[in-house]
């Protein structure tokens, strides 16, 4: 699975939830449970280890050492690793058969960054569990000079997980004050820290220098990093107090120490911030991550000094934006496994300065809510982001969204219509199967927010392509709610939201797919609170109708609903309109629609003249009311769409009553054979605020003749009067054509 897959992630996550569960209470029962479980885990877990090893083993006697081995070699090591996250001590017998792969001359040239990462890994996860015997005699040989070892010769990926073995080291409890590993440790952050001292003026662009300074300020700046992040120091805890002046570059490399490298460090990773070249502002960024993740307070003194804002605002290139919103979502995840491992809580207890009331409330997270805090305040600009141009920068800023609902840092009422609209990203099927998933999350636990956040999901989804998608069409924004079926036995389409209704409880349940398609509908009715359409959210209601014309429905009474519903919009506001033509037009108001009038039949011929008709004054309030008739068109073509494809006769669509039970006959219906329903929006009134007579013509004709042809086919026809049931006639007698009558009681 791991050698197929590329990655251990996901195996890490489901060994975990096999072996230890979920959150299952406290009650004593479940403890006793639990605690037989993970020893059976544990027994297993021993074995699978043993095995591996001896897999590992078995393939380094029969391998041919050719370059091909290495992909092999790089899954055992990640399995094992798998197991050594789950259970660390289970490695510790077997350190001396990893530790040669820390050498990096493995045969596997091209798999060499990852082996040794894999292996280090393992080692700093190991590092916990030894004793203090063991510390030594690791230490004393070649350990600690591999790890260095591997910081000058691999890239950052190796770098980053050889310091973090070599940090663990020196902060083993039994390790002496002057270890070996802590002085090798000092020693690589003093030469790093040296030469980025040195090359920090060298110049504002380092993309024109030549690639070798690049690789070494890469190299530095993810070693350094790394040092702030992974190692402790033993000195005070930040002051609630904190403000940028101790961030101040040391230039006096003598006076260097591992207990004041991390304020000196940061303010040298601050100066390759401003570098001009997006690269360097994306190695510094990663840099200072690790200041911020060993010391959160520090993020309100990025947040004071206004970093946070520039590296995720407009002017920031789109991969420092990447790596600001990764960062981020780094430090989120660092900080809750701090937290469910337990580690926050032993730091707060080994602090001599910690009141006793806070350890019995055990506030040991305190700290840990500051970047989530922050990153709350960023909310709207995180939004903002999900309509950036750049699709990395969209999937990035959804996977960070995540892990803020998840932790509950944001609103899930506000961001589920910015989930919704990146349904609407057809270029990116990635974003939009992430976005799909963490709306099937939210669907779990809230069934009725994607019914209440409809609407502005579909305002917010218009909104994001007409602005992502701009200049897909010469210039021009090409809107559409239409993606290829992603399942099913023929081709077809589909509506960006099919999928996220398909998965939710919303299919199954009549009175909230109702809902959900009222809410939809109730975005062509007319606002009482505002006196005119606006002619800007006509295209939007043509993507909401088509919303609703090609929804997937599995019963005849979800079109019949629209259809009812469509017709109660056209009955009271279209007759209104209609009316309001024929005060301005000078014509019948009484029977307004009765049949052709002028306008119409001149736009047919095309001949229409505004100055000839005398309309030209009434520009104005004849454009308004096309517009108030446009609102209304789409219900009326799409009533007419749904009619014929789902083959809704006028009997039933008379008979239909919303809440009437479901026929049995009518559900596991299909939709006929045909293209799907598109309605497209002409502009009546342009950019500079008149009238396109062309264009209003060809929709006041048009709406019209459709309401004339929707009033004959909803002429009501009232049903025939219920009979009152029949007496039984008694039987003749013999002969006789009378009936007999009951006998009469008396009263008596």
């Amino acid at each position: 699975v791991v050698r197929v897959s590329g990655s251990n992630e996901v195996l890490s996550t489901l060994v975990k939830g096999l072996l230890f569960g979920f959150a299952e209470g406290d009650k004593d029962k479940k403890n006793v449970e639990r605690k037989k479980r993970q020893e059976d885990s544990h027994s297993q877990c021993k074995l699978l280890v043993k095995a591996l090893i001896e897999l590992l083993l078995s393939f380094e006697d029969t391998r041919d050492h050719k370059e091909d081995d290495g992909k092999q070699l790089v899954a055992i090591l990640a399995t094992l690793g798998v197991f050594a996250q789950t259970f660390p001590e289970l490695v510790v017998p077997h350190v001396d058969t990893l530790v040669p792969y820390l050498k990096g001359d493995n045969g596997v040239k091209r798999y060499e960054p990852a082996v040794v990462s894999q292996v280090s890994s393992m080692i700093s996860g190991a590092s916990t569990h030894f004793s203090s015997g063991e510390l030594n005699r690791l230490t004393s040989g070649e350990l600690p000079t591999d790890l260095v070892n591997i910081c000058y010769k691999f890239p950052s990926e190796a770098v980053t997980s050889a310091v973090e073995a070599l940090a663990k080291l020196a902060n083993h409890p039994d390790a002496v004050s002057n270890s070996v590993q802590e002085k090798k440790l000092l020693k690589l952050a003093t030469q790093f820290y040296s030469y980025l001292l040195k090359t920090k003026d060298v110049t504002n662009d380092f993309s024109s220098m030549k690639k070798s300074v690049r690789d070494n300020v890469r190299r530095a700046l993810a070693a350094l990093g790394s040092i702030c992040r992974f190692y402790e120091s033993t000195g005070a805890a930040d002051d609630h107090t904190l403000d940028s002046s101790v961030f101040v570059i040391e230039t006096d490399i003598a006076k260097l120490q591992l207990s004041n490298l991390s304020n000196a460090a940061f303010a040298l990773f601050l100066r390759y911030l401003s570098k001009e070249d997006a690269s360097t502002k994306c190695l510094a960024l990663r840099a200072m991550n690790g200041v911020f993740i060993s010391r959160p307070r520090v993020v309100l003194v990025a947040e004071q000094m206004g970093i946070i804002t520039s590296v995720i605002g407009d002017e920031a290139p789109p991969s420092v934006q990447i790596e600001s919103l990764r960062c981020w979502r780094d430090i989120l995840i660092s900080e809750e496994k701090r937290i469910d491992s337990g580690a926050a809580k032993a730091k707060m207890e080994a602090q001599k300065d910690v009141t006793l009331s806070k350890r019995i409330g055990g506030d040991q997270d305190g700290d840990s809510t500051i970047s989530g805090s922050v990153l709350t305040k960023h909310s709207e600009r995180l939004y903002a982001l999900t309509l950036s141009k750049d699709e990395k920068v969209r999937h990035m800023i959804i996977d960070l969204i995540g892990h803020l609902l998840r932790q509950g840092l944001i609103n899930p009422m506000e961001t589920v219509p910015h989930l919704l609209s990146v349904l609407g990203d057809v270029k990116c099927p990635s974003t939009r199967s992430l976005a799909l998933k963490l709306l099937q999350n939210e669907g779990e636990k809230r069934p009725d927010m994607l019914r209440q956040r409809i609407c502005a999901g579909i305002k917010q989804a218009f909104h994001f392509q007409r602005n992502v998608y701009s200049g897909s069409n010469n210039g021009s924004a090409k809107v559409t709610a239409l993606i290829a079926k992603s399942d099913g036995p023929k081709d077809g389409w589909e509506t960006i939201f099919d999928a996220v209704i398909k998965e939710s409880a919303i299919r199954n349940k009549k009175a909230q797919r109702q809902g959900l398609l009222k809410g939809i509908i109730s975005l062509f009715e007319n606002d009482p609170g505002v006196k005119s359409s606006n002619a800007e959210q006509l295209p939007m209601l043509a993507f909401a109708s088509e919303i609703l014309g090609n929804l997937t429905y599995t019963s005849l009474s979800d079109p019949l609903f629209i259809v009812y519903h469509s017709s109660c919009i056209a009955a009271l506001d279209g007759q209104g309109v209609l009316s309001q033509f024929a005060e301005l037009l000078g014509g019948d108001v009484c029977d307004p629609n009765s049949e052709e009038d002028d306008i119409e039949k001149l736009t047919i011929q095309g001949k229409f003249d505004a100055a000839a008709l005398g309309l030209e004054a009434k520009g104005a309030e004849f454009g308004q009311l096309c517009v108030e008739a446009a609102r209304i068109l789409p219900l009326l073509k799409l009533k007419q769409f749904l009619r014929k494809a789902y083959n809704i006769s006028e009997a039933r669509v008379t008979s239909y009553v919303p809440s009437e039970k479901e026929l049995i006959h009518e559900k596991g219906i299909s939709i006929a054979d045909g293209p799907p329903f598109s309605f497209t929006m002409t502009s009546i009134i342009d950019a500079n605020g008149n009238i396109n007579w062309s264009n209003a013509t060809k929709i006041y004709s048009l709406f019209r003749r459709m309401m004339r042809d929707a009033e004959a086919d909803d002429v009501h026809v009232d049903p025939e009067p219920t009979k009152s049931p029949k007496r039984t006639a008694k039987r003749k007698r013999g002969g006789s054509d009378q009936v007999e009558e009951s006998p009469k009681v008396s009263p008596d």
